[in-house]
């Protein structure tokens, strides 16, 4: 594992961990964390991820963890327009996605995105844009906030596969719409008997998420 510092395109500099692939053209796999959490909500279950021979990127979105303003500058900007750190939410991702898609062994065409809460409703925004994500997995998505992480034009995921609890009624109302919308290849999942959201769920549904999740993308990427 090595420390990293990216940039994204209106100058914040995000902090993350990287673990890169022993061999050339593996998945690059994008771990997005939930509201008021950091990166290292993911330290338990990188090696299962590693294990399958791909490269692993977790990051702290901006105003989380370590990514914390850069500069005198953009504090005054970030404090002068409401919703500035929502608003910059999918640059962190997508300057996520750039990094791992220009790292020596990468091959940009295998890239993946794995969120729970927030990070979910981001990487299932990423489904539907070309961020460069060619699969991913939402764990616990919300519909409206998904949409406008995704901003304006039709919204139509591609690759993704959404994990939520049967008794989770935002989840379910985002799996109706998904339902309606999607385009192959697509899948949802319900856990029965749950009200757990975000990462509570994923820690209660192991390693039942971790195999879904890594069947998921090695099928798909």
């Amino acid at each position: 594992m090595r420390p990293v510092t990216f940039r994204t395109e209106d100058g914040w500099q995000i902090r993350g961990s990287f673990w890169e692939a022993r061999e050339p053209g593996s998945v690059s796999l994008v771990l997005v964390h939930d509201h008021s959490a950091n990166r290292a909500v993911w330290e338990p279950y990188v090696g299962f991820f590693l294990s399958r021979g791909w490269s692993v990127l977790t990051f702290d979105l901006r105003g989380h963890g370590e990514s914390v303003r850069h500069d005198t500058r953009s504090a005054l900007l970030a404090d002068a327009r409401e919703g500035t750190l929502e608003d910059g939410w999918p640059l962190d991702v997508l300057g996520a996605l750039a990094y791992v898609a220009a790292q020596p062994r990468a091959d940009a065409t295998k890239c993946a995105i794995v969120g729970v809460g927030l990070g979910a409703d981001l990487a299932y925004a990423a489904s539907a844009r070309e961020w460069g994500a060619a699969s991913v997995v939402g764990v616990s998505p919300n519909d409206e906030r998904a949409h406008r992480f995704a901003g304006r034009g039709e919204f139509a995921p591609r690759g993704a596969s959404l994990l939520y609890a049967d008794r989770d009624a935002t989840a379910n109302e985002a799996a109706l719409a998904f339902a309606t919308s999607a385009h192959e290849p697509a899948e949802c999942h319900a856990y029965e008997g749950s009200a757990a959201t975000g990462m509570a769920l994923w820690e209660e549904r192991q390693p039942e998420i971790v195999a879904r999740a890594i069947t998921w993308i090695e099928r798909v990427v």
